[in-house]
C-alpha cells in the first residue's frame, strides 16, 4: 500500500527546513532512497520533494514530484513531500491532490504543521480538515508538539519527534 506523507503549512511555515531535519539531509536526488532517522521500520524509504506547491507553483511542482517518482528505484514505493494548502485557481492543493502522481498513491497523510516557524501565525486547521476531506484517501493529523517551546533547535525536535511517532504508527 503506498503512501504519500505531505508536510503542510503555508509559504515560509518551516516545511523544507523541517524535511531537512527529519532526513538529516540538505538535497534529495532523483532516483535517491532516503530512510527517516528514528523510524523504527528501516526498510521504508522515501522519495523526497523538499519543494512545495507555494515554492515552485502547482505545475512545477506536480511535474518535479512526478519526476521524482518516475526516477524512483523500485523498492521505493512512498513519498515525502512539502506541501501547500493553498485555494489559488492557478495552486489549487485539493486540485493537485486529485491529480497524477497524487491520486496513484493509496493513502496521502498530510501532516499539518499548526505554527509557523516563528509562531506569527497558526493554521486554521478546521478549515483545512474540512477542505481537503473532499478527497477520501486524504488522512490529516495535526503536528503541535513545538506550542511550549522557545528555541527553534527544541521546535524542530518536537516537531520531529511527533512526526516520527505518527509514522511509527503508519509503519509499524
Amino acid at each position: 500500500m503506498s503512501k504519500a506523507i505531505l508536510l503542510t503549512g503555508f509559504n515560509n511555515w518551516g516545511k523544507s527546513t523541517q524535511i531537512f531535519k527529519l532526513f538529516g539531509k540538505k538535497k534529495f536526488y532523483k532516483g535517491g532512497k532516503y530512510p527517516i532517522k528514528g523510524l523504527k521500520n528501516q526498510s521504508v524509504l522515501f522519495t523526497v520533494q523538499p519543494q512545495s506547491n507555494d515554492d515552485l507553483g502547482s505545475e512545477n511542482f506536480v511535474r518535479a514530484t512526478a519526476e521524482r517518482i518516475n526516477h524512483a528505484p523500485a523498492e521505493v514505493h512512498d513519498l515525502f513531500c512539502a506541501f501547500c494548502p493553498t485555494r489559488e485557481i492557478h495552486n489549487n492543493s485539493l486540485d493537485i491532490l486529485n491529480e497524477k502522481p497524487f491520486c496513484d498513491f493509496d493513502e496521502i497523510h498530510l501532516l499539518l504543521l499548526k505554527y509557523k516557524w516563528d509562531f506569527h501565525a497558526e493554521l486554521r486547521i478546521a478549515e483545512i480538515q474540512t477542505y481537503l476531506s473532499l478527497n477520501p484517501k486524504n488522512n490529516t493529523f495535526i503536528i503541535d508538539a513545538d506550542k511550549s517551546e522557545t528555541s527553534d533547535k527544541n521546535r524542530l525536535l518536537a516537531r520531529n519527534t511527533q512526526i516520527v511517532d505518527h509514522l511509527n504508527g503508519l509503519y509499524k
